[in-house]
């Protein structure tokens, strides 16, 4: 059944009223609907999913269509959160972005972040729609909160977009921070809430595209050769330690609540998992993913030359069992004398953007997409 049949007529109009809401945010953040338009807004639910809940205490049973259903006001209340914070990173994203189209590397990179703005913007009102018309008076004051914040004041919920990024490092941002995002759709996908549930394929297939961006803009640059091997591996150290960061802890009570209440799915591959160690499994995987596609761009340096690595996941933590410790990127322990002084060093400097600022003046810093590749 299609969530949009199950709406009432005040429900569309709450959301209606939503959508005026987020035509201003787009106003004032600076984002010209004209300039998306041929990406248009619109709520998409897949046709089908999986009719049952496969996971936790209430595997076998019916998914859940209206709040209603979900069993208990505590289960509700998650639901809710989880909603919320898959809509904050989407919108939080265009903010984040804004800045970079006046700057963009080349016309091909620019429309290509138009199109990304335009499918987060899109996935945000995907999450709101979500929020208006099932979650009540809350979901709504939630809905007009997520309008409300500002990455500009780090207001996001999600600390990886508050960082102000440049064009060096936003291919680096697509590849890993789009990625990330990509796991936590496919553990929502799994969902036993139905209308969330049927929300994240359409979500997904959009997210492949933006995948796209940055990994093609990361060999791109790679092939292009005038920026140095350690000014990218900087670039790769920031946006990497903060997407670990967003897998959460490697112990994590919440991840074994959301997996017993049936409303975050494991992801593909790692089911036989411990619940609690749900976070710390999904991202093994994704490093492993990381690896792969670091290999690939290394295989288009010089062999003689300096190469990328992967980042350790205990560099640089905030969150979980390493936050706070003093790893470097490439996961050797430091002294805590030693950390305060070795850190800067590892991430983007003052003088990478100096560098970043020279390069822009000639678009050759980065070699041209190549005709009839996917995506180009």
């Amino acid at each position: 059944m299609r969530d949009d049949k199950l709406v009432t007529g005040a429900q569309q109009r709450a959301f209606d009223e939503w959508v005026d809401s987020l035509r201003a945010w787009q106003r004032d953040v600076g984002v010209d609907p004209d300039w998306i338009a041929q990406y248009p807004l619109t709520t998409k639910f897949a046709e089908t999913v999986e009719p049952e809940i496969t996971f936790g205490r209430f595997a076998g049973e019916r998914k859940w269509e209206h709040l209603s259903d979900v069993p208990n006001q505590e289960i509700r209340d998650e639901l809710l959160r989880l909603i919320v914070f898959q809509a904050d990173p989407e919108i939080r994203s265009v903010e984040q972005s804004r800045h970079l189209l006046d700057n963009a590397p080349t016309e091909h990179d620019r429309q290509r972040l138009l199109r990304h703005m335009a499918e987060e913007t899109r996935h945000g009102w995907q999450m709101g729609y979500l929020m208006v018309t099932h979650f009540g008076d809350e979901g709504r004051r939630e809905a007009r909160a997520l309008l409300e914040r500002r990455a500009s004041r780090g207001e996001s919920l999600i600390g990886l977009f508050n960082l102000r990024l440049n064009w060096l490092e936003v291919f680096s941002w697509h590849n890993w921070g789009d990625r990330l995002g990509k796991y936590q759709l496919k553990m929502l996908a799994g969902s036993g809430f139905a209308p969330l549930a049927r929300s994240i394929p359409p979500m997904l297939s959009e997210e492949a595209f933006h995948l796209l961006i940055g990994y093609q803009g990361m060999k791109r640059m790679v092939q292009g050769g005038r920026v140095p091997i350690e000014v990218q591996q900087r670039a790769i150290n920031k946006i990497l330690g903060a997407c670990y960061d967003g897998f959460g802890g490697e112990l994590s009570r919440h991840a074994e609540r959301t997996y017993d209440w049936g409303i975050k799915a494991p992801y593909a591959g790692v089911e036989s998992a411990p619940p609690a160690r749900l976070n710390e499994v999904a991202c093994q995987a994704y490093r492993q993913e990381v690896d792969k596609i670091i290999q690939t761009m290394n295989r288009l340096l010089p062999p003689d030359g300096p190469k990328l690595y992967a980042t350790d996941p205990r560099f640089n933590r905030h969150k979980g069992t390493y936050k706070g410790q003093p790893y470097d990127p490439r996961g050797n322990l430091l002294s805590e004398e030693e950390w305060p002084r070795a850190l800067p060093e590892m991430l983007p400097s003052p003088a990478d953007e100096a560098l970043l600022r020279e390069l822009l003046e000639d678009p050759g810093w980065m070699a041209p997409p190549r005709a009839g590749a996917p995506g180009e």
